[in-house]
């Protein structure tokens, strides 16, 4: 009887938080896992966590992360008096007859 009352519980909370919100039935989902475990007689212990965790960690082969070597950048050596000359003599000065009329 108390079994059955406390999933009934458990379905009402869950009704009530998706209603309510989305985002709150997920905040709530941990504890009403947990709520649902005890309510069936088991005890999640430490020792249950890291046997669950294990085994989830050898069945899902990760590929390891290779990192790229990084590329290795000519150095370059431009010439700058040519170019930055040229860029700043795009107006030649006033001429003398603009400057005395």
């Amino acid at each position: 009887m108390k079994r059955a009352l406390a999933f009934v519980c458990m379905f009402v909370l869950i009704a009530t938080a998706l209603v309510a919100s989305a985002g709150l039935a997920l905040t709530m989902a941990p504890a009403l896992l947990l709520l649902a475990l005890l309510a069936g007689g088991v005890r999640p212990g430490e020792a249950l966590i890291e046997r669950l965790r294990d085994r989830r960690r050898a069945a899902v082969p990760r590929p390891r992360a290779v990192s790229m070597p990084r590329p290795r950048l000519a150095l370059v050596a431009r010439p700058a008096a040519g170019p930055v000359a040229c860029a700043l003599a795009m107006r030649p000065p006033p001429s003398a007859f603009a400057l005395t009329s």
